[in-house]
């Protein structure tokens, strides 16, 4: 069976468990850029947590972010009014960009993105292909809460991007959250896999759950993206992107 047969079944398959959910996927190849399949990519909402590898390889790039730097995750986190405490189990130690990306700790990374200048996040973000669609506080942009829509299609080739050329503690981060964080439902056999989720609530109220990544996560072929109708991108959102992979390798020789 040729990858684009082998991926309709597996989507008609999820497609049943999931019900009447909506779903945006896409899977492309990382080479070259070209699309092996795309479903309902059309769909947008703000990407939520996984802006923050974008987020933090902009930063590194930038030379103000560094493998030693290190903040003590306080758990709780308000910016504009808006509550935005970090889900994942109290930590003994302070955090690190790599273990920011594993357990997704919104603390961290709202932390770090107060040293950018004015405009420096937007313009890299329209360099990964995510235009700002309007004036939001820095925080908030870099923890994909407000400021940013992306479809699937978009935060696939952003992540494309990303697959070409991310520095070692993203990388590392987003395979620590495939191996034991946030992403362990994105897990595939053969393949090691790099990742990211994300759950956020779009501005008319809709619960929205994010997985964006690439495999192998060292030679990477390809890159994928899912939002689905669900609050947990762990939950709802790695699953489908596991199946998505799983059809890859097994066509892949």
């Amino acid at each position: 069976m040729r990858r684009r047969e082998a991926l309709a079944a597996l989507w008609a398959a999820a497609r049943a468990a999931r019900g009447e959910r909506r779903t945006s996927s896409v899977l492309i190849e990382v080479r070259s850029g070209r699309v092996i399949s795309e479903q309902a990519g059309r769909m947008a909402g703000p990407p939520g947590s996984t802006m923050k590898p974008l987020v933090l390889a902009t930063l590194i790039e930038a030379g103000k972010l560094r493998a030693e730097d290190r903040w003590p995750c306080p758990g709780e986190l308000r910016i504009a009014g808006r509550a935005l405490a970090c889900s994942h189990p109290p930590l003994s130690a302070p955090v690190d960009a790599r273990t920011a990306i594993a357990y997704s700790c919104n603390c961290f990374v709202a932390h770090m993105a107060e040293r950018f200048e004015p405009g420096e996040l937007e313009r890299a973000l329209r360099r990964f292909g995510l235009d700002e669609q309007r004036p939001a506080d820095t925080r908030l942009l870099a923890l994909g809460e407000d400021g940013v829509l992306a479809t699937a299609s978009a935060l696939a080739a952003a992540y494309r991007r990303l697959a070409l050329g991310a520095p070692e503690l993203v990388l590392a981060g987003m395979e620590d959250a495939v191996e034991y964080g946030t992403a362990q439902r994105a897990r595939v056999q053969w393949w090691k896999v790099a990742g990211k989720t994300g759950s956020v609530v779009s501005a008319e109220g809709a619960h929205l759950a994010w997985f964006a990544g690439f495999a192998p996560s060292r030679v990477p072929k390809v890159a994928v993206a899912v939002m689905v109708q669900g609050r947990s991108g762990g939950s709802d959102a790695a699953p489908v992107a596991r199946q998505m992979l799983e059809a890859c390798v097994k066509e892949t020789p």
